[in-house]
């Protein structure tokens, strides 16, 4: 049971202090939560919004890596540019992760389809 100055995490559910930005229990950082804006409707808008660009980034320019550099992923995106996605088989696991919602960005949010947004 969570006390007055927990809050529990948006990824594992574990309770955690009110003011944590990054769960400790699982890493994930949590969203900021505005007084006249409920989390789902702010957290779905930036989902909807990133969607198409990711998706297209991937299409066209997967092997180069360029939807991780959209997604602020840079780490990786270096990898996969030099790579040139893993010899296409990453470039392949990301697309399909992306058009089934299941792909996260750098902050773990999902980014997920505005028609299949469950």
């Amino acid at each position: 049971m969570k006390a007055e100055d927990e809050k529990y995490c948006v990824e594992c559910g574990q309770a955690i202090h009110v003011k944590a930005e990054v769960c400790p229990f699982c890493g994930v950082r949590q969203p900021i939560f505005y007084a006249n804006q409920p989390f789902q409707q702010q957290n779905r808008s930036l989902q909807d919004d990133r969607w198409l660009p990711a998706l297209l980034f991937c299409v066209f320019l997967g092997s180069f890596g360029a939807h991780r550099f959209y997604l602020g992923q840079i780490g990786t995106a270096v990898i996969q540019l030099v790579t040139l996605g893993g010899c296409g088989i990453w470039w392949l696991i990301d697309l399909i992760m992306i058009v089934v919602g299941k792909y996260k960005d750098a902050d773990g949010q999902y980014i997920k389809s505005p028609i299949n947004n469950n």
